[in-house]
């Protein structure tokens, strides 16, 4: 019996080599297989994917959108461009720049003027006030996030800009902001700051008057820094409230008039002729009444 069990002991230890060999060459089969099968998957969708070329129309539509994107890049770029590049903007030099004018808000006059103004103002108080404008803020949409950030930008120390100061305008949203340092916004104080921001800025904004806008905050603006009076806010126009036209009441006052002058001339033309006429033959001695 020992004899016979070690026997079959041995077969099974000889076959299990054998049956471990076969397994793997199934699964390597099957692996193999299934390769096989993924590159014929492959093959056939790059097989279709050659075969569908694009017709006219695909063409045609594909060419849109891509116009559309690259157009859509090109509007947004300038806009996200304009902040970028008034912060990397060196600070305008001493007695030198005090205009960024990124939107082109300022004539040739306008711009004259306000630097001869800025340029004598540094010359005999030492503040330095640097006008920028822009066409819209995308990145930093409060005006005066943007001003101070700007300013930081430019005089990163609180010794750099204690007396310098930012005006800035948007022109899209018609929105200003006045940003300074601590010598500056006391120079200036807040009565004429909260006056230009209220009523220089928007009162000649309403009709689109961006160089006035500037000129007249900035002619305030040196006024306070020099000690000077203060030139004072634009007189907004306002149109007479006096009304041009009749009430209702006036209206009906009227149309009785009317009507009772008409009914007059009317009753007039008929009993005047005859008055007349009974007159007429009353007088006469011939007519008998027949």
């Amino acid at each position: 019996h020992d004899a016979t069990m070690s026997a079959v002991t041995m077969t099974l230890a000889a076959r299990a080599p054998v049956a471990v060999k076969a397994k793997r060459n199934v699964a390597l089969r099957r692996a193999a297989t299934t390769c096989k099968s993924a590159k014929s998957v492959v093959t056939c969708v790059a097989a279709r994917s050659d075969d569908a070329v694009p017709g006219p129309v695909k063409r045609l539509a594909s060419a849109i959108v891509g116009l559309g994107a690259a157009a859509t890049l090109f509007s947004t770029s300038p806009v996200s461009a304009a902040e970028l590049e008034i912060l990397k903007t060196p600070a305008p030099a001493a007695l030198k720049g005090y205009i960024v004018d990124d939107s082109g808000l300022l004539s040739k006059a306008s711009s004259g003027a306000i630097n001869s103004k800025l340029k004598e103002l540094e010359e005999t108080t030492g503040y330095h006030v640097n006008v920028i404008t822009v066409r819209k803020l995308v990145f930093e949409q409060d005006p005066f996030a943007f001003g101070d950030k700007v300013l930081e930008t430019w005089y990163p120390s609180l010794e750099l800009g204690d007396k310098k100061g930012n005006l800035l305008l948007v022109k899209n949203t018609k929105e200003g902001a006045i940003v300074g340092g601590p010598s500056f916004l006391k120079g200036v104080g807040n009565d004429v700051l909260d006056s230009i921001l209220s009523k220089n800025i928007p009162i000649n904004l309403e009709d689109e008057k961006f160089g006035e806008a500037l000129t007249s905050s900035v002619d305030r603006i040196v006024a306070a820094l020099e000690g000077k009076e203060d030139p004072g806010p634009p007189k907004k126009f306002e149109k007479s409230k006096e009304k041009t036209y009749k009430t209702k009441a006036e209206t009906d006052d009227k149309r009785d008039v009317f009507s009772n002058v008409v009914i007059g001339l009317l009753v007039i033309s008929f009993v005047v002729p005859m008055v007349q006429y009974f007159g007429y033959v009353a007088g006469d001695p011939d007519w008998d009444g027949e």
